[in-house]
């Protein structure tokens, strides 16, 4: 009898240590799916600030482009008007210079739209790769926790989660068929890297 008490406590003990490890495994899941989303949220924020610049830049390029061409109109209408004296030679002059700056102008708008086009195929990577990142961090958690990926992902981790997965660690099982046996407590398991 004494030899199966203690062959109990033994296997309670190693339960024990198997529970806390598992809750260690969990917790720094938990953590890690915070830090990725965290990390997500952060670059979605700076790519959508960048964009929201990119896409004030085009649209000022594009009224400047538009007070342009006015002008440019204007300036013809005005030549048309003109004799074929110095005076009128003196606007075509102003033509070209209008013409030089509207390209100019046009060079600039194509290498901002270019930017901006980069700057979203980066955002697009960044998100790419830290939905992988993320989904990676799912699985590592459904594998500890014996869920299925694809159920967790159906619902990804919100804040309701790490509070319950926080609440279920502080709960341990109880022993009901010797509610006086005290157990020492197991020794925390060292920090992860």
């Amino acid at each position: 009898m004494n030899n199966d008490v203690k062959q109990w406590i033994g296997e309670i003990q190693a339960l024990r240590q198997q529970v806390a490890e598992a809750q260690s495994d969990r917790d720094a899941a938990l953590d890690s799916a915070a830090h990725w989303s965290q990390l997500y949220n952060t670059e979605a924020q700076q790519r959508r600030a960048e964009a929201k610049v990119s896409q004030q830049i085009i649209e000022t390029l594009k009224a400047e482009i538009h007070q342009l061409k006015a002008d440019i109109v204007g300036k013809f209408n005005e030549a048309k008007g003109v004799s074929a004296t110095g005076q009128g030679v003196e606007q075509h002059q102003s033509i070209g210079e209008l013409k030089q700056k509207l390209l100019e102008v046009l060079i600039e708008r194509d290498r901002t739209a270019q930017a901006l086009k980069a700057e979203q195929e980066a955002h697009d990577r960044t998100r790419q790769s830290l939905t992988t990142a993320l989904g990676d961090t799912i699985d590592l958690l459904a594998k500890h926790r014996g869920t299925k990926p694809d159920e967790l992902k159906a619902t990804p981790p919100g804040r309701e989660a790490i509070n319950r997965a926080s609440t279920d660690r502080a709960k341990l099982p109880e022993s009901p068929k010797n509610p006086s046996l005290q157990l020492p407590p197991t020794r925390p398991a060292p920090p992860r890297p």
